[in-house]
């Protein structure tokens, strides 16, 4: 499998960082871990228009969609408020806003079709649980009627996520998120220190 040049970027960047080549300066750690409070504070909003699963663990499930929705929102404070601001701090060459870069550029393929998916969500109506199901779930389950609720929107949700159109989108969508992820690993080695691996 080929590498595109971003791709190559970030993995020549995260083996500088292996090799001890890219030291980050207290600088560059503090930009970030300030991109990481942003990222996370995003993330863990309250969106009461989505749907999540909580009885999930470790970690609460969210939607394609409100992926797709936080991802939009934190491109455009990283491309308007965040990056010209740390760009003024660090060095022209610093490879912790080249990696915001590439976070934001990496993204694009998933932010030009969230216009799109938001407003499929927006014109959807799913069905809610019934009274029968969530007392069964219940009964079977021994979580609260509210959990069980909710967990049960969440899966109608999902389901509506995973019909054709929908899931043809997600699977285009892939190669960015795990391109995403590679970006964060990286930064988040570089702020952390724990750059052994």
């Amino acid at each position: 499998m080929t590498q595109t040049l971003d791709q190559r970027r970030v993995s020549e960047i995260a083996h500088s960082l292996n090799r001890y080549e890219w030291r980050p300066t207290a600088e560059e750690v503090e930009c970030g871990a300030e991109f990481f409070q942003l990222v996370q504070r995003l993330e863990e909003a309250e969106r009461p228009g989505f749907p999540r699963d909580t009885s999930a663990k470790p970690w609460t499930l969210h939607l394609h969609t409100e992926n797709v929705a936080v991802l939009a929102e934190e491109i455009t404070l990283l491309r308007e408020d965040f990056l010209p601001r740390w760009r003024e701090r660090l060095a022209a060459d610093s490879p912790m806003t080249e990696l915001i870069d590439l976070y934001v550029r990496g993204a694009q393929p998933v932010v030009r079709h969230a216009d799109a998916v938001l407003a499929a969500w927006e014109q959807t109506t799913l069905p809610e649980p019934t009274a029968q199901e969530i007392g069964y779930r219940t009964r079977y389950s021994g979580a609260a009627a509210k959990d069980v609720a909710a967990r049960l929107r969440f899966d109608i949700a999902a389901a509506w996520e995973k019909e054709p159109p929908r899931r043809s989108l997600w699977e285009e969508m892939g190669p960015a998120w795990n391109f995403l992820g590679a970006v964060r690993s990286t930064m988040m080695a570089a702020v952390s220190g724990d750059v052994e691996y």
